[in-house]
């Protein structure tokens, strides 16, 4: 592109110089040819400068009725974006036009050019290349075949992975992209020329685009059809979300609350697309591909579903006290620290810190860190856990001995097997979030709305008991142990704990387990750590439950992964000041008056349950995928309107069905995705994916007979994990 292209703003439209060298004066010597020559010269200049100007007051008058026509078009399907343009400050927007009438942009950033002359062309040709070599997201499923359990789930999980194993063992990858797509992610907007072309070529059930300068894709409208863009999107019942102004940091919980409105599974084989090289976009995609595995944690699956129901209904039966809503520490009893004692390595260098302080703080035990606590003379003032299978009283009543169960309280959500409960001293549980129990009894069994729902209190012990701090309203937290990784592969947890033996080794089934999925992330104190998908995923939602209690003081003495919004601090420097209250009066008060006993109406709640409900919308589900497909895009458009109907069920009256659901149809439909879109041949993929569809629907006819017994449902299996600690 010729370097003296201008820009057109709303103010003005500038355009190349007009260069005359003086003639009387400095060429007195000048011959006629000569002075013809140089007119001749002056004319072309002079055309050039008439047909710029023309070219480019063509091209802002053009520009301006395109935007006009794209706002419109944005009112009526992303109205916020709409909005957000109406409203932008356009005076120091910098659009430049070459002398072909081309339009460009230019990165100050790295003092180029964005495009070639020819930017619409450049970007025709990239769609090409994209389509020719694609590349896509991946979602690695993991066959437990070793795991002996009664979840109907996992059998038939297990039995449709089976069948994408049998079609990678045979048939050729999927080189070029099809004409249907489930997803893409396109990072960068520029002109956004691809974005044109790219629709034209591929059509998408959800595409994703991100562009970090909002000004860029405020250029975009000028020379972008973006309303037939997104008439075609939407007439193939398809999906557009825009992030402007993305910012690395925030992307990973912006495309995460993306995908779980819009269905966990668009992750599953999804496009990547990126359209410029800079330093922001690059910094995007490192944190995209470092945070992926965070789409695939916490789905939940049918069976937890059921067991949910079950143990909120038996633990309610049972009078479990219950947090109330609207309820905090009094001023004063606010002020006594609260100590978050996970079970990380950096625990066994925190143990004589914490019982220096123990009776200066709370003492929240998260999980497994109750025995190396209890070891060294530390009681828990309350122990808490999260996981709702019958594992968790097994181990407890394994490795904790009855005298000091009942010494400690017990705090948990409400999902949890009910044995736990009389085990100790005295015992309290709030809602967990989303779970399909939770919706039932919080929202519509009379009574519910009276208590609280905890956030963020999954999927890691810690989390819960820092949920837990921050509802019963501390002001002041210390994390001891929780590292949410490990600076030594060996070292992952308390050498004081279950998961070694008593001369300090790793069992090393366990340590496996724990490290599957390994990653590198940053430290508490500098450098980097090991973590896992996992624990990450746990320092995320630590970081995003913080977010909304930016009062709370928290600090971390662990070795362990960075976590933002938590002040690093070092184990010596643990100090904490003298207050008048008694931790006494403060267990007192959280146990006497701030829990109480909730009374529900065994019949109402059984007739909420919605059984028959249940059963027509399993017979609905299956009514998509029951008869044969013969391509990819009609299979893809079922599942997409078969999730669509399932994700309406979340605004009627029985949202808990839809709950009990999502989590089986997002596993389903990732498998199915990930058969569909692997293979080069069309019809031997579909093969393969019509006998997966047909192991789905006996998934879907047996879950809705398990549901029948729904209330029955508590959890009675062994765990092996119990077999493996041992």
């Amino acid at each position: 592109m010729t370097k003296d292209g201008n820009s057109v703003s709303s103010r003005k439209v500038r355009g190349p110089c007009l260069h005359i060298n003086r003639i009387n004066g400095m060429t007195p010597s000048i011959t006629p040819e000569q002075l013809q020559q140089e007119v001749q010269n002056l004319e072309a200049q002079l055309g050039e400068v008439v047909d710029y100007y023309q070219s480019a007051k063509s091209f802002e008058e053009q520009g301006h009725l395109q935007v006009e026509r794209n706002l419109v078009a944005f009112e009526k399907y992303l109205p916020n974006i709409a909005a957000e343009c109406r409203t932008y400050d356009a005076s120091q927007l910098k659009l430049f036009v070459s002398k072909s009438g081309s339009a460009n942009l230019f990165d100050e950033s790295t003092q180029r050019w964005l495009y070639d002359e020819d930017a619409k062309t450049q970007c025709i040709e990239q769609v090409a290349a994209i389509c020719q070599n694609p590349i896509y997201t991946k979602i690695a499923f993991q066959q437990e075949d070793s795991v002996d359990n009664a979840f109907i789930h996992s059998h038939y999980m297990r039995l449709m992975y089976q069948e994408f194993i049998k079609a990678d063992e045979v048939l050729t990858p999927l080189e070029n992209v099809p004409e249907h797509l489930g997803a893409g992610i396109v990072f960068g907007v520029g002109l956004g020329y691809h974005i044109e072309a790219l629709v034209e070529r591929v059509s998408f059930d959800h595409l994703y685009i991100c562009e970090p300068r909002f000004d860029w894709f405020y250029a975009s409208l000028f020379v972008v059809d973006w309303a037939t863009v997104l008439d075609k999107i939407y007439s193939n019942g398809g999906y557009l979300a825009l992030n402007l102004g993305a910012s690395y940091r925030d992307f990973t919980a912006d495309y995460l609350n993306e995908l779980r409105d819009k269905g966990s599974f668009y992750a599953a084989n999804a496009l990547i697309y990126q359209h410029y090289p800079s330093e922001e976009l690059h910094k995007l995609i490192q944190q995209f591909q470092h945070d992926f595995h965070m789409l695939t944690v916490g789905w939940g699956f049918f069976d937890d579903g059921v067991i949910s129901i079950a143990h909120d209904y038996h633990n309610l039966k049972n009078r479990v006290p219950m947090l109330k809503k609207d309820t905090k520490l009094p001023r004063g009893l606010d002020e006594i620290p609260v100590f978050i004692c996970a079970n990380g390595p950096s625990l066994d260098y925190s143990l004589e810190t914490i019982k220096a302080h123990k009776d200066r703080a709370i003492i929240f035990a998260c999980g497994s860190a109750v025995v190396p606590l209890l070891q060294n003379g530390i009681v828990p003032d309350f122990h808490f856990e999260i996981e709702r299978t019958r594992f968790t009283a097994d181990w407890l009543i394994r490795f904790v001995s009855p005298e000091d169960l009942a010494k400690m309280n017990f705090l948990t959500a409400n999902i949890m097997h009910p044995s736990c409960f009389p085990l100790f001293k005295w015992a309290g549980m709030a809602y967990k979030q989303t779970e399909p129990g939770t919706v039932l009894s919080h929202l519509f069994v009379p009574g519910g709305h009276e208590f609280i729902e905890l956030k963020f209190c999954n999927p890691l012990v810690g989390n819960t008991a820092l949920s837990y701090a921050c509802a019963l309203g501390f002001r002041e937290v210390y994390m001891f142990g929780t590292d949410n990784g490990y600076r030594k592969r060996e070292h992952h947890h308390s050498k004081h704990s279950v998961y070694y033996d008593e001369d300090g080794n790793e069992k090393a089934e366990i340590g496996e387990l724990v490290r599957a999925g390994e990653i590198v992330v940053d430290g508490n104190f500098g450098g980097n750590v090991y973590s896992t998908a996992f624990f990450n995923t746990g320092r995320f939602y630590l970081e995003c439950l913080l977010k909304l209690y930016p009062k709370v003081l928290a600090y971390n003495t662990a070795d362990g992964a960075k976590i933002a919004g938590v002040s690093p601090l070092a184990i010596d420097d643990v100090l904490l000041m003298k207050t008048s209250f008694q931790k006494s009066q403060l267990l007192d008060y959280i146990k006497n008056d701030m829990f109480a006993v909730r009374e529900f109406d065994e019949t109402v709640y059984q007739d909420w349950l919605a059984i028959p409900a249940f059963e027509e919308l399993c017979q609905s589900l299956i009514s998509y995928i029951e008869k044969p497909f013969t391509s990819r895009k009609d299979l893809s458009i079922a599942l997409r309107e078969q999730a669509r109907f399932l994700f309406a069920h979340s605004h009627t009256k029985y949202r808990h069905l839809y709950f009990l659901l999502e989590g089986s149809i997002t596993y389903a439909h990732s498998v199915l995705r990930l058969t569909l879109y692997s293979f080069a041949d069309e019809q031997e993929s579909l093969r393969h994916v019509n006998a997966q569809l047909q192991i789905f629907i006996e998934y879907l006819q047996k879950a809705a007979e398990k549901y029948r017994g729904v209330l029955n449902a508590v959890d009675n299996q062994d765990s092996y994990l119990v077999m493996d600690l041992l």
